[in-house]
């Protein structure tokens, strides 16, 4: 019997891994996630302001670390540390993966589900696993190596 699937976050409703892409490739095409802006990606992310995204930049002394950013879908709010938003606006691509991970969560619609369900859970069911891919998407558009990408969140 193969190994259950051990969640690294909250589980939700599965999505396969080509409605991640279709999700991910319509994103950043809409937001101009692409070769040439990589390099100025400050106003991409402003941009997330007139959809009612909240980015909140915490200043890096104030920031735990525990994880690299954090997204609450429910109040559409994603936070980060001063120097993964610099870094990500600038294409440094760890710090950019991290701000897509976080963009994932908001437009894949994660809401937890299924807390009490008799069945095993599935990597498809892991909001984690799917940020992870939806990050990966647009990475690999704009021209950035993915192999072996881990964004090692804790939980």
């Amino acid at each position: 019997m193969p190994e259950a699937y051990r969640l690294r976050g909250n589980r939700v409703q599965p999505v396969s891994h080509s409605h991640i892409c279709t999700v991910a490739n319509n994103v950043g095409k809409a937001f101009r996630f692409n070769k040439r802006n990589k390099n100025k990606l400050d106003q991409v992310f402003e941009s997330l302001f007139e959809l009612g995204v909240i980015l909140n930049v915490i200043d890096d002394s104030e920031w735990l670390f525990i994880t690299k950013g954090h997204c609450d879908p429910s109040k559409a709010t994603i936070c980060v540390p001063q120097s993964i938003y610099d870094n990500a606006c600038i294409g440094e691509r760890d710090a950019l993966a991290v701000m897509l991970h976080e963009m994932g969560h908001l437009f894949l619609g994660h809401r937890p589900v299924l807390h009490f369900s008799n069945e095993p859970a599935i990597k498809e069911e892991d909001a984690e696993w799917q940020a992870d891919t939806f990050a990966e998407v647009i990475l690999k558009n704009m021209g950035y190596q993915t192999d072996q990408l881990s964004f090692d969140f804790y939980m």
